[in-house]
């Protein structure tokens, strides 16, 4: 076996055992917490509360996002939490859960792996699962609020043409799924997934919405014209200019067979 291929192996074994994601758990009459180094299970509570609409001591303004999203502030520090909900409305769910395999399980691991890979991400802070009124069984996941961040499609639509920043963008966004890539690290809606945050430094890009990531997963072929086609979508109409200037920078070549079939996705009409 390769190394790279050992590394991945080395990879998808760590994130399906859960390694690296030290926690602190409590249970409550209404739900069970899980919360990470450093951070209160009575706040990730509190949390839950003030998402459903409770008036809750140490908890300020709850603002929605979208849905199923909301960035909650805590009343005392002024710090902004995002916090998702997973619904799980599936039989199969409960065994995901005691598998320790759901959708909140796989983005509370992946919070904790990217960073040590150098894959830039926001902190996971905890979870909380709790039930419906109607005993349907939902989770939770806080994370930090990436002050200044805002989409990858959103940000390069507001960039517009100005001075080849949007030329650029298209690069840094090939490069970074490159880097992703050649880690072992796959998510299907990658593009619409990534934060853009500028600094003195320059752009940085954050993953986010890990529930879908697949560690240790080859990226054949197939999943690679399948980003492009994604980013073809978000992106809008892409010149040859920036087709080639993508190609380049994921394939760091512009010419062959995977770079013709790249070609044709990134310029094909949606």
């Amino acid at each position: 076996m390769g190394g790279r291929a050992l590394a991945h192996l080395r990879l998808g074994i760590s994130f399906y055992a859960g390694w690296g994601a030290p926690a602190a758990t409590r249970r409550y009459p209404e739900c069970r917490v899980r919360a990470a180094k450093g951070r209160s299970t009575d706040l990730l509570r509190s949390l839950l509360a003030a998402y459903g609409g409770e008036a809750t001591e140490g908890v300020g303004a709850v603002e929605e996002i979208n849905y199923r999203c909301a960035a909650i502030t805590v009343a005392g520090t002024g710090e902004r939490i995002f916090f998702k909900e997973f619904p799980r409305e599936h039989w199969l769910h409960g065994v995901e859960s005691g598998l320790r395999c759901s959708r909140a399980d796989r983005a509370w691991r992946a919070a904790h792996l990217l960073p040590r890979l150098g894959v830039l991400t926001p902190r996971a802070l905890g979870t909380v699962r709790t039930q419906t009124v109607e005993g349907a069984a939902v989770e939770y996941l806080a994370t930090e609020w990436l002050d200044g961040a805002v989409p990858f499609p959103e940000r390069l639509r507001a960039a517009g043409e100005a001075a080849g920043t949007r030329a650029a963008m298209l690069r840094e966004m090939a490069r970074e799924m490159r880097g992703w890539h050649e880690l072992g690290i796959y998510l299907r809606d990658v593009v619409k997934n990534v934060l853009v945050r500028e600094e003195e430094s320059g752009r940085s890009y954050w993953l986010t919405d890990l529930d879908s990531l697949h560690p240790y997963r080859w990226v054949t072929r197939k999943r690679v014209l399948r980003v492009m086609r994604q980013l073809r979508h978000w992106a809008g109409p892409v010149s040859r200019e920036e087709a080639h200037a993508i190609c380049e920078a994921y394939l760091r070549q512009s010419e062959g067979p995977v770079a013709c079939s790249m070609m044709e996705a990134l310029l094909a009409p949606d």
